[in-house]
Order: structure tokens, then sequence, then C-alpha cells
């Protein structure tokens, strides 16, 4: 009786996952979708809503050559995916994207994957619009 149950809970589990129906993004088009208002369309920290928030919104054209000509790839994707902020750094500048893109996958380790995933595209992204150092650096 209670293998009868199992495999049926096992069916209705595998019946519902294979129901889900995942929406996928590019690095660009989630970039553009959520990143662009702030940052601006070629991220270059010009969004519209920029002119309104209290700290400077950073140029990501310039994330390497801010960092001597390294893109920071594993610290960018902990600052977009904020959910392991460290208190002690300071208030948190801008969403928490990390919880953003869970909720839009479901849960688990499925959903893991899919955070995982997203902000690696995403930074991919991040990465393939950077611009060379043509001088020194200012602001953010």
């Amino acid at each position: 009786m209670r293998y009868r149950i199992l495999i049926a809970a096992l069916t209705i589990a595998a019946a519902s996952a294979g129901a889900t129906e995942v929406v996928t993004y590019t690095g660009e088009e989630n970039y553009q979708r959520l990143c662009a208002a702030c940052h601006g369309a070629s991220g270059h920290g010009d969004g519209p809503v920029s002119e309104v928030l209290a700290t400077p919104v950073p140029d990501l054209t310039r994330i390497a050559a801010r960092n001597d000509g390294v893109f920071p790839r594993g610290e960018l994707i902990r600052q977009i995916d904020g959910r392991d902020r460290i208190t002690a750094h300071g208030s948190q500048q801008m969403p928490v994207w990390g919880y953003e893109f869970w909720i839009d996958a479901g849960a688990g380790a499925f959903s893991e994957r899919q955070v995982a995933e997203t902000l690696d595209d995403l930074v991919d992204y991040l990465e393939s619009i950077q611009v060379p150092a043509l001088g020194p650096i200012s602001g953010p």
C-alpha cells in the first residue's frame, strides 16, 4: 500500500515538474529588462532612473578598466545575486536579483540552477560590453 502511494506521489510530481514552463532570456535581454532603467541601454550609467537615485550609477562598460583590466566575474555574480550580502559592507544599493530570479524559476535545486545560469548569462553580457581603459578612470 505504501508503495502505491509513493508511486502515485512520484507520478504526480513528475507530471507537474514537466508542466512547469520556465521562460528564459539571454543575458542581453535580462540586462535590457532589469538593468537598463538605471545603468542605461548601453551600460554607461545614464538610464532614465539614474537621475533620481541618491547614489551615482556606475558605467558598466568600464568594470574591467576600473579593475586594472581584470573583469571580476565572481564578484559581479555575487553582487548582482545579492542574497549573500554582508551587512558590515554597507547597505544594498540595488535590488537583490537572486531572489527575483529564484521566484521566477520556482524552488529547490532546479531554481538554484536557473538562478546561476541567469546570473552567468547576464555577467557574460556585461563582459561583452567592456571597453578598454583610455586613461585614468574616475567616478563610479
